[in-house]
């Protein structure tokens, strides 16, 4: 189904980065993005505040939660790009 919208909607083009800290550190994530979907590989976030929170929930949920708190956040970043 994949390649399907791939061929279909071809005005998005596919986008592949890897970031890591600045400081020398290792990987942090391998983001893509095609046709729209964001596929975000070894995510790593140390912010223990965010964790417990996370963790207050049960774990089947922690996917779906930090899923849709990544959607809330980048689209509050919207339109700030030129920041």
């Amino acid at each position: 189904m994949g390649s399907e919208i791939s061929q279909r909607t071809a005005r998005f083009e596919r986008h592949s980065q890897q970031y890591s800290h600045g400081q020398g550190g290792g990987l942090v994530a391998d983001i893509q993005i095609d046709d729209g979907i964001l596929r975000i590989l070894n995510l790593e976030i140390q912010d223990p505040k965010a964790a417990a929170v996370l963790s207050a929930y049960p774990q089947a949920r922690w996917a779906e939660i930090t899923r849709r708190a990544v959607k809330i956040g980048l689209g509050y970043l919207k339109g700030g790009e030129n920041d």
